[in-house]
């Protein structure tokens, strides 16, 4: 990196952490820092009860109060993993904050958790501007900077590497610098070395160890060193081919080993098979137009601003008949490799692409398209659209999360219900919610796992089904709550 870009960078990623700084350690509540608890949870399952006390497996209840809803013999070990712990991504993302957290000596908490995701965010900007780099070459020495700058100021990345944290935020970090690595040993003219080699196999391992997307950019680095292949191009297919076939065994081998030691194979793939039916593309039920409608919902609320400017730029280059992609030969690869991961993403798992932050994956590809664009204009232009749009995207950040204070009471909710139930349910009742809000939030606030039921009655049924003496319903009240404890 220049030593020019070095200093405006760090600069520019400072100026963000002030444009968050109102809303670190604010109440977890709304706009998905429900993943943030989530995530809290399952640390301090740790952090209380040991690592390996839990096999290393995440939870988004506490483990302890809910062993106490399962059978706890043998034969129903698969029942209780199901029911008690979290399968549906890889754990580095959990792992990673849990051994800052005990290296620190300090327990989870979601101010440091919040710290901790903006730092990550830096080292995404600083991969995303190696990755531009590479795509734009000597011909838009400035599309680097302009690339992370804009990565620092959407709406999405001031959020999601901000106060929401959870597996779909960190995997950002690993599969931006795979693309660096990624790039290098597919370029025709490229001699990868052996420290090319590596830094390939391992961020693809740390993708493929984080999230499914490390999946479809292992499929995507495969398919497209193939076609490459195939026109002709000097690239070297077999060692590609090798490598993400290592990275895939280790990241898969060494997660089935620690899902395994709580959960059998069968159970496990049926559990798979359950998730899909229910995050996936097919299958009966699937509302496709409300779920495309709420897709483009949520590419609006993260990156309108960018948006605008991308349509900017399009509209200049065709009235110039000439753009980024011909004056930058390596930009479709950088495309390649950063939006087809995102594409299968969208099209495989729509019912999972309904949340907003899986909108995130977007952001390389995008602000590398802006940032060759804006590199393209005249000086004058390319710094005032910049600052433009990141302006108007920290603007439209505020609007969807408010500072606190103006947000209507919004950000209490959680809080002061999780607090109720702490200061009212006694340690040997089993809590009921009626009524209220029972996410991760909550749960987190608490300390204690709240299980929504429709009314009393339901409670106490519950209660019978699995030999509890006590409970307590929790239910809202004007103003407040009340908690009405019972017995089967």
């Amino acid at each position: 990196m220049p030593r020019r870009d070095l200093p405006a960078l760090l600069i520019a990623f400072a100026i963000s952490l002030v444009v968050r700084w109102p809303l670190v350690d604010r109440p977890l509540s709304a706009h998905h820092e429900y993943c943030t608890a989530f995530t809290l949870v399952a640390l301090t399952n740790w952090w209380e009860d040991g690592f390996a006390t839990h096999h290393g497996m995440p939870s988004g209840g506490w483990i302890r109060e809910g062993e106490a809803l399962y059978p706890a013999g043998p034969e129903h070990r698969n029942e209780r993993a199901v029911g008690l712990y979290y399968f549906s991504h890889p754990p580095l993302a959990y792992d990673l904050p849990y051994v800052l957290f005990v290296l620190t000596n300090t327990a989870p908490n979601a101010a440091g958790l919040q710290w901790m995701n903006m730092f990550f965010h830096l080292l995404t900007a600083i991969g995303l501007y190696q990755a531009v780099r590479l795509a734009a070459g000597p011909e838009r020495p400035q599309a680097p900077l302009f690339a992370s700058v804009l990565y620092l100021f959407t709406p999405a990345t001031l959020w999601f590497h901000g106060n929401a944290y959870m597996s779909d935020m960190f995997v950002q970090v690993p599969w931006v610098w795979q693309l660096v690595f990624a790039q290098r040993v597919l370029r025709a003219e490229a001699r990868p070395s052996a420290g090319t080699w590596a830094g390939f196999i391992i961020t693809l391992f740390l993708t493929l160890y984080t999230s499914w997307l490390g999946v479809f950019a292992l499929i995507t680095v495969v398919l497209v060193a193939f076609l490459r292949w195939r026109m002709g191009r000097q690239v070297p297919i077999l060692p590609i081919i090798g490598g993400a076939t290592l990275a895939f065994a280790a990241a898969f081998g060494l997660t089935a080993w620690r899902y395994l030691q709580v959960i059998d194979v069968d159970a496990l793939f049926a559990h798979f098979q359950s998730r899909f039916a229910v995050r996936g593309s097919f299958g009966a039920g699937i509302d496709l137009p409300s779920l495309l409608q709420q897709v483009m919902v949520n590419y609006r609320i993260s990156y309108l601003p960018l948006i605008i400017l991308l349509l900017i730029l399009l509209l200049v280059r065709w009235r110039r008949g000439n753009g980024p992609g011909r004056a930058l030969p390596h930009l479709k690869l950088f495309v390649a490799l950063a939006g087809l991961p995102v594409l299968l993403d969208h099209l495989l798992l729509l019912q999972y692409a309904e949340h907003d932050f899986a909108a995130l994956k977007a952001a390389p590809v995008l602000c590398g398209l802006a940032g060759a664009g804006l590199a393209g204009l005249q000086y004058r232009w390319r710094w005032a659209m910049l600052m433009v749009t990141c302006l108007t995207g920290v603007a439209y950040f505020y609007r969807t999360n408010p500072i606190p204070g103006h947000d209507g009471g919004r950000y209490q909710k959680e809080l002061e219900l999780g607090q109720f139930i702490a200061e009212n349910a006694a340690p040997d009742e089993l809590v009921f919610g009626v009524g209220i809000i029972t996410e991760p939030q909550v749960t987190w606030y608490a300390h204690r796992n709240v299980l929504g039921v429709a009314d009393e009655d339901a409670a106490r049924v519950t209660l019978k089904q699995h030999g509890l003496s006590r409970g307590v319903v929790v239910e809202p009240i004007d103003g407040g709550y009340k908690a009405t404890h019972i017995t089967p």
